[in-house]
């Protein structure tokens, strides 16, 4: 056990136990990228140095983001998602994806965000889709590091000032 993420599988209430990892590399390190469920499943992504923790709702935000330049801003990093080479929206998605490793749920009462991780051509990366929207990010190491520095997640409430996301195609309605 980690003395930095504490992790347990005796099932005891309080304690927060791990149900899934994976490993994402790229040239300049590694992210590790863990579910974890203790009174509610969150996402954690640890870059070493910094992580952060996500529930099904902030994901699923973040899967409704369609400008990576936008992002960059929020995340306070300069090029962030708009130099990643891996970064992708659902229009942008390349076709020579493969998925590897099962396909992690986090789930709430308010959401459900299935998280995979991939390999494309430009290199790995962690494919975030909400089903229920139909919306799609995939996020490259360079992504999550940027993620993972991200001190407050309340920087993340911009996105839900229309609470139901973005309304800009046929599912979510007019702007």
């Amino acid at each position: 056990m980690d003395d930095r993420h504490p992790t347990t599988t005796d099932g005891a209430a309080g304690t927060t136990r791990e149900a899934a990892r994976r490993e994402l590399t790229d040239g300049d390190g590694s992210v590790t990228v863990r579910k974890l469920v203790s009174k509610g499943e969150r996402l954690e992504i640890d870059a070493g140095d910094a992580s952060i923790k996500l529930d099904a709702l902030l994901l699923e935000g973040l899967s409704w983001q369609r400008d990576p330049a936008a992002v960059d801003e929020l995340l306070d990093a300069e090029t962030a998602l708009s130099a990643d080479p891996v970064a992708t929206t659902a229009a942008d998605a390349p076709a020579d994806v493969t998925t590897t490793g099962e396909t992690m749920t986090v789930s709430s009462e308010y959401s459900h965000v299935l998280v995979r991780s991939v390999t494309t051509a430009a290199g790995d990366g962690l494919e975030i889709t909400t089903p229920g929207r139909g919306t799609t990010i995939t996020l490259g190491v360079q992504s999550l590091r940027a993620l993972s520095a991200v001190e407050d997640t309340y920087v993340f409430s911009v996105w839900f000032r229309t609470p139901f996301g973005p309304e800009d195609t046929a599912v979510e309605g007019p702007l």
